[in-house]
């Protein structure tokens, strides 16, 4: 398997994090790197707002961390972002336009990151992506995704594209490597109809509504969840309430808030073990005082923390 090569950022790591364009010098618990472009169901929509995210989180690092000895006092231990190896993978270039090949250099990224002990961490982007990221997990046996997001993204085509944002959890329930889907946050209209919904029950996904969650708590999902579970974490920000995440196109009042999103990370830690983490649909012109960009910065740091204290620091 060749290593990746990506582009630069355009101004300085995540967090102050080194950068390292060349994947076969990767030696890191995780790299976070950034897959800019989803497949467009509109050419002329092509590229969106989302593909300006990568840049547009690295850019509020300073609000994000002050220092990487900075303690995490949320988390009810002392860690802090120098105790472990992260790393600024770059991001995943487009040649000529050719998404279908940005798409086949993130799946081979992904891979690489596994291959070589790191957590993969993918910054989209618009949902599209999660497609290429979830086909780069074959390295795994029985994968539970965990989903965050306002809507099911289970429709088998859009337009004709069968890899857009409408439909990565349709395409991830047809890979032999996912073996349960939790749906967290599902709330009002999005581009599902009730085909699409009785597809994914029938499957067996497993839909917690926001109001679900409202009403008995987020320890209602992280019950039902399977003990020693692979997870991996798909985070479309809409899932969480436009108060929390202002910065995305399709706003949904009534999500996931920033209390219920930390108490799953720690659930899913407590349960089995996180192997990779998507970030998508953060739209940055819709930000509000870069606010959306620190907290999905953050939950990053966070929930990397959280998996990686629980198997204990690099020497």
């Amino acid at each position: 398997m060749s290593a990746p090569k990506t582009d630069p950022p355009k101004q300085h790591g995540f967090v102050g994090l080194q950068v390292v364009t060349d994947w076969e010098k990767l030696d890191a618990d995780a790299v976070i790197f950034g897959i800019p472009y989803g497949k467009p169901y509109d050419p002329m929509n092509f590229p969106n707002n989302q593909s300006k995210a990568p840049d547009a989180l690295r850019a509020a690092s300073p609000r994000i961390l002050i220092g990487h000895d900075a303690i995490d006092t949320d988390l009810n231990r002392k860690n802090y972002v120098s105790q472990f190896k992260f790393i600024d993978g770059g991001d995943i270039p487009l040649h000529d336009k050719d998404v279908q090949r940005h798409y086949k250099d993130a799946e081979q990224a992904v891979r690489y990151a596994i291959r070589k002990g790191a957590i993969p961490v993918s910054i989209g982007g618009d949902d599209g992506i999660t497609n290429p990221v979830i086909r780069g997990l074959d390295g795994f046996t029985d994968i539970t995704i965990i989903q965050i997001d306002a809507h099911l993204d289970w429709r088998d085509e859009r337009f004709g594209e069968k890899d857009g944002y409408s439909s990565p959890m349709r395409r991830a329930s047809e890979l032999p490597q996912i073996s349960a889907i939790h749906q967290i946050g599902i709330r009002s209209f999005g581009s599902s109809r009730k085909i699409d919904l009785e597809e994914a029950e029938r499957w067996g996904a497993k839909i917690h509504s926001a109001q679900k969650i409202h009403t008995h708590g987020i320890k209602s999902v992280i019950d039902a969840l399977p003990k020693d579970g692979q997870f991996f974490v798909s985070l479309d920000v809409d899932g969480l309430d436009p108060t929390v995440i202002p910065g995305t196109i399709a706003l949904a009042p009534g999500g996931i808030m920033w209390w219920e999103l930390v108490e799953l990370f720690e659930g899913l830690v407590k349960k089995g073990k996180i192997v990779g983490l998507n970030v998508v649909e953060l739209a940055p012109k819709n930000d509000l005082n870069q606010i959306s960009m620190i907290a999905v910065g953050r939950l990053i740091l966070k929930l990397l923390m959280l998996q990686l204290s629980s198997s204990g620091p690099s020497s």
